[in-house]
């Protein structure tokens, strides 16, 4: 199996990268949107709803992908940030992703995202041939977290998956992914407390990077 090392300053590149797939259009600001994120985060309610506008939460993704003459692999992350700034930013990566040079990329990539339940990967390299996620957190004050580091008890769940070719959000093609979710999540810096986030549900965007 091939393994790709990634170190956790990726994390800080996700968070400017993030947004640079976004295409807004105009659309009805109402409760219950499309895309979203509602839980519980250290004990604190958690709700994000997406509006079509995106002028309060808006939806994106970024990608760790190296490409070695049309072999593509890594991980892919839907995002879900606050509009003003990116912060706070809620991500789910998925990984690993291998697409071969004369591969289609919408049948791998449509292929690779199945219902069910996921592994919490144990660290950031990206391995071909396993699947596995990892949440990703930054705060208001653009404090990082991940959810890299012990899982016991904790649960990732894919609801449904379903193929989009464009909408009010996004006019790249993609999967609009239904999830659930509790785990731990442990900051970057090394330094400091866990934070937990538990009885998740999200809809995320998770736009196809292998295409580009």
């Amino acid at each position: 199996m091939k393994a790709i090392k990634i170190t956790a300053a990726l994390f800080l590149v996700l968070c400017l990268f993030s947004m640079c797939k976004k295409d807004s259009k105009n659309g009805s600001n109402t409760p219950n949107q499309t895309y979203y994120v509602k839980g519980t985060l250290n004990g604190e309610a958690l709700n994000w709803q997406v509006p079509a506008d995106q002028s309060t939460y808006v939806v994106g993704s970024s990608s760790s992908l190296s490409n070695n003459q049309g072999d593509i692999s890594g991980g892919i992350t839907a995002l879900v940030s606050a509009s003003a700034g990116f912060q706070p930013q809620l991500g789910v990566e998925f990984k690993t992703f291998n697409k071969g040079p004369n591969d289609d990329a919408t049948t791998v990539f449509n292929n690779f995202v199945n219902t069910g339940s996921w592994a919490f990967a144990s660290t950031l390299d990206y391995t071909v041939g396993t699947k596995s996620i990892v949440i990703y957190y930054t705060d208001n004050s653009g404090n990082q977290y991940s959810s890299i580091g012990s899982q016991s008890g904790s649960s990732f769940n894919v609801l449904t998956v379903t193929p989009v070719t464009g909408s009010a959000y996004n006019i790249d093609p993609g999967l609009k992914i239904k999830l659930t979710f509790n785990c731990k999540l442990y900051p970057v810096s090394g330094t400091g407390s866990a934070i937990t986030i538990t009885n998740t549900e999200a809809t995320v965007f998770l736009d196809n990077l292998l295409l580009d």
